[in-house]
């Protein structure tokens, strides 16, 4: 793709309606300095000090903020968060993006919204205090959510389905009330990023990174990212799954398998320190808008791509990529095509 037919593309991002239907979560980062000399005088205990926090979208969030960025300007959230301190911020952050919040439910009790601390110790990631790990979610509750994801459906163009927690929002017991939506909007394309029920979801183009596609089929991951290894067993799955399947191979690249095609794109060579944290959610929210905006998959993979070796070179954070950025990478390395 010439720079001029990406920018097109990304003008038709701004008249796509996107959904997305997950487990939301804030990531927090901040300095942790343990060698402080300060005890308590409470407890006799050393002290250790924080400094520089700051919030941002994680898990089901981080594929929305990477939609905004992106300039999808019609983004609906369906899920849940806590009426507690995390949740207040999350809603604040989706409220300053413009984020459409009706089918995001607020608990009062029995949820807490869920976070991942981030403590930078010395310029590496230190022990994590996770919230919300252990949230369930009511049948009825889920049973309210379905109804408000089907009237939303009736709007959208693409609807993601996140699936992150060993809790989830959406376990293997409720796929099927999913899978039933998802066959009665023929017309609305449907990704899913699943954890754990992946093998379950029918109807929607399933992205795996090779870890977990190896996990899904009860075979050993390869030890590297082997192209072959890659097509034979993902072709096995499809053939359980029977929908199209995004693989996202780190370095080495992206395919993507359907009855009709496969598409291959190569990692590009980026130097210096890579952060992968939230790479995944990049080729998620661009691969969906690139296909709600009319692409073939061969140019989603392209910019999906390059979309991804922009936020891998954006550490301690879950990047996003913007156009400028994602055109700036292209000139670089595309310039000669």
């Amino acid at each position: 793709m010439t720079s001029s037919e990406i920018s097109a593309l990304f003008r038709r991002f701004s008249t796509i309606r996107v959904g997305v239907i997950g487990d939301f979560a804030l990531d927090l980062y901040f300095t942790l300095q343990t060698q402080t000399g300060e005890q308590s005088l409470e407890t006799g205990r050393d002290v250790f000090w924080g400094s520089q926090p700051r919030a941002s979208l994680g898990a089901a969030g981080n594929v929305v903020q990477n939609l905004m960025a992106l300039g999808v300007s019609t983004c609906h959230v369906a899920g849940c968060v806590g009426n507690d301190l995390f949740g207040r911020e999350m809603q604040n952050i989706f409220g300053s993006l413009g984020v459409l919040t009706q089918q995001l439910h607020i608990l009062d009790s029995g949820w807490d919204t869920c976070l991942y601390t981030k403590p930078n110790l010395n310029g590496q990631e230190a022990n994590r205090i996770d919230f919300g790990i252990a949230n369930t979610l009511s049948d009825a509750l889920f049973t309210d959510l379905m109804a408000g994801l089907e009237q939303l459906l009736a709007q959208l163009d693409v609807l993601i389905i996140n699936q992150q927690f060993a809790n989830p929002l959406l376990n293997k017991h409720r796929i099927a009330a999913l899978n039933e939506l998802i066959a009665r909007f023929p017309t609305v394309r449907f990704l899913a990023d699943m954890r754990d029920v992946g093998t379950l979801v029918r109807g929607a183009t399933l992205k795996v990174n090779t870890k977990e596609l190896a996990d899904f089929l009860a075979i050993d991951a390869p030890d590297s990212d082997d192209l072959d290894w890659c097509i034979r067993h993902g072709n096995a799955f499809r053939a359980q799954s029977k929908g199209p399947l995004l693989i996202t191979r780190g370095p080495a690249g992206i395919l993507y398998l359907d009855d009709d095609e496969q598409q291959l794109v190569d990692g590009l060579p980026l130097p210096g320190e890579l952060d992968t944290v939230g790479a995944g959610d990049t080729v998620v929210a661009t691969w969906a808008a690139c296909l709600g905006a009319g692409a073939t998959p061969a140019q989603a993979l392209h910019i999906a791509n390059m979309a991804a070796a922009v936020t891998v070179q954006k550490l301690h954070q879950t990047g996003t990529a913007s156009l400028s950025e994602i055109l700036a990478l292209h000139d670089t390395y595309h310039s000669n095509d």
